[in-house]
């Protein structure tokens, strides 16, 4: 089935304890038009100070990072009811560094729209909040292991999110060219020092690159977006469920 890019607006608002790691995921979502960040804070405590002060409407994901209460379960499930208690609308998908079952028991529990991994999501990220608004309860493939023996209804019923859509026809170094320009937003100029190649080269890959991405891709996006934002959708892009 064709979506319509511009017709999905998920507003997203970030939980990140690292600051530079709290500007990567914006960066990830503001090139994603599906998604939109609406606030970002470096605790628990600072969203529940916006929702109540600052913010005019509660987003439609809060994507929070575990470490925020040092990757306690306890403090997980108890920060999740204190939202809940203030904010009924928004869904909340729990980032980790790595899979723990008690972390996504507590998450899912708790009421949490899933728990993925940092290491899986990848730049994905955009497709991963937008899928969780629909999943009872999203996990990536490392937590489900950590779940295998879990029979609750919730989690049984889990969703795995999937895997970055392949692209046999792209060669290692018009991948290479994407990666450096598309996701790094590297100019040709300097993806050139880095592969040792001369700029008109990365530029023909890039060029390569944008229409075998397009081959692949039959949704429909906005007129205003911008050749590197479609390529960043497509190359980002999970596989259809």
């Amino acid at each position: 089935m064709l979506t319509r890019i511009e017709q999905l607006d998920v507003r997203v608002y970030v939980v990140e304890r690292d600051f530079y790691a709290r500007q990567t995921l914006i960066s990830y979502l503001g090139w994603d038009r599906r998604t939109r960040v609406v606030g970002s804070a470096d605790s628990p405590d600072g969203l529940l100070h916006d929702l109540k002060d600052s913010l005019q409407f509660p987003p439609d994901v809060v994507l929070f990072d575990v470490a925020c209460v040092e990757n306690d379960p306890a403090a997980l499930s108890g920060w999740l009811l204190a939202l809940r208690s203030l904010d009924n609308r928004s869904q909340v998908l729990c980032l980790g560094e790595y899979a723990d079952r008690d972390l996504a028991l507590a998450a899912g529990k708790a009421g949490a729209a899933g728990f993925v991994t940092r290491e899986q999501v990848g730049f994905s990220l955009a497709g991963a909040v937008v899928r969780a608004l629909d999943a009872e309860f999203l996990v990536t493939e490392d937590v489900t292991a950590c779940l295998s023996e879990v029979f609750d209804g919730t989690f049984y019923r889990a969703e795995v999110l999937p895997q970055r859509r392949e692209y046999p026809a792209l060669t290692e170094r018009v991948e290479q060219a994407l990666h450096l320009c598309v996701l790094e937003g590297l100019p040709a100029s300097l993806a050139a020092d880095e592969m040792g190649l001369s700029t008109s080269t990365v530029r023909s890959y890039i060029k390569e690159g944008y229409r075998i991405l397009e081959s692949y891709d039959e949704n429909t996006y906005p007129n205003d977006l911008s050749p590197q934002e479609r390529a960043f959708m497509r190359y980002t892009a999970l596989e259809a469920a």
